[in-house]
């Protein structure tokens, strides 16, 4: 069986897409943490707390180019539904490591590009043209 290029599955429609929301959030802790540490603390935290079924549900990515280490920042992918439960899960979170941590959410947006300028205070280059 040889496979055409015009056999490959077609995308869904915009309509039928789920939609994401991004929770930007801020890390409080007593010394530094890697970036590995903490997502493999927050996915421990949603599956602890929904169960392998509402972590699937979610649809969480944690976005690694937008973690900033200096200011302990960055941003969250979840399905729109799910929002309150992704928020919940990082409440929980108390330790990583042996290091005591404050996971606060500064807010949600629907866009990374809006997140990032609401919550980071990061300015765009279009935002000086005329």
């Amino acid at each position: 069986m040889v496979l055409k290029l015009s056999d490959k599955p077609k995308t869904l429609s915009p309509t039928l897409r789920s939609k994401h929301r991004y929770i930007a959030y801020k890390v409080k802790s007593e010394r530094e943490l890697t970036y590995d540490d903490l997502v493999n603390s927050i996915w421990h935290s949603v599956m602890n707390f929904l169960g392998e079924l509402g972590a699937s549900k979610t649809n969480l990515w944690v976005i690694k180019n937008t973690y900033n280490e200096k200011n302990k920042t960055g941003l969250i992918r979840c399905d729109h539904t799910q929002v309150e439960q992704v928020r919940a899960s990082l409440a929980l979170i108390q330790r990583i490591g042996d290091v005591r941590v404050i996971i606060n959410v500064l807010g949600v947006s629907g866009t990374i590009k809006a997140a990032r300028k609401k919550f980071f205070n990061d300015v765009d280059l279009k935002d000086f043209t005329q």
